[in-house]
């Protein structure tokens, strides 16, 4: 049996394994530590208020690189809808700071209007709904913010693993919370082509291994009531 030289890794980040690949292939393996988010490309702003941006592309495309680089640019709280801690109590006392009347609105302007849910605990609820008690909260949370505009609402894989009508579900509701609240933006990534519609993004920013494409997209804003 021919004997493979296996290069050693140099530092704990380092793969024996993935080197010999490397070697097999004549591939380049020298992964580095990376102690700072990278950088965004300096054509792509954050979000005003009101606005919505959405990072498409493939896996592994960069969309979460990206999202993490507008992130640390924001100078503003940023608010991230997939780790909102969903406490196991009933959903009205998640917002104790609201009386009664005022938190039924709060949870019925995301969609969860059902009497019977507001006396349900997270657990007790589907992931869709779940989804939709986490904006509930990020709007709460924001109206502590003492400037407007200065809530940032982020979300990696944006509702990845629901089924793609509760998907789109959600993302209208995240696109009416946008409108009505003169305090917040959002900036998306996920991989689905299928939210563009019912999230009406302001700009699509599309990434492709190392590429960014922007394009800003013109929409009639609705009115709500």
């Amino acid at each position: 049996m021919r004997k493979t030289n296996t290069p050693q890794p140099r530092h704990p980040l380092h793969s024996a394994r993935a080197a010999t690949v490397a070697a097999w292939f004549g591939l380049t393996y020298s992964p580095t530590k990376r102690t700072q988010p990278p950088r965004a490309p300096p054509n792509i702003p954050l979000p005003r208020p009101g606005q919505i941006f959405l990072i498409t592309g493939p896996s592994g495309a960069g969309k979460s690189s990206l999202l993490r680089a507008l992130q640390s640019r924001a100078r503003r709280p940023c608010i991230n809808l997939a780790t909102i801690p969903l406490p196991n109590r009933p959903l009205i006392d998640l917002l104790p700071n609201l009386p009664i009347d005022q938190a039924l609105q709060a949870l019925a302007k995301v969609g969860l209007a059902e009497a019977q849910s507001y006396l349900h605990s997270p657990a007790e609820l589907s992931e869709g709904q779940r989804w939709r008690l986490r904006l509930a909260l990020a709007i709460h949370q924001s109206t502590s913010c003492s400037k407007p505009g200065n809530s940032l609402l982020v979300s990696d894989e944006f509702a990845a693993l629901l089924d793609r009508v509760t998907a789109a579900i959600v993302a209208h509701a995240l696109r009416r919370a946008i409108d009505r609240s003169p305090n917040l933006s959002a900036v998306l990534a996920t991989s689905h082509d299928d939210l563009t519609q019912p999230l009406a993004p302001d700009r699509i920013i599309h990434c492709d291994f190392g590429e960014t494409a922007v394009t800003t997209q013109k929409r009639r804003k609705e009115a709500y009531r």
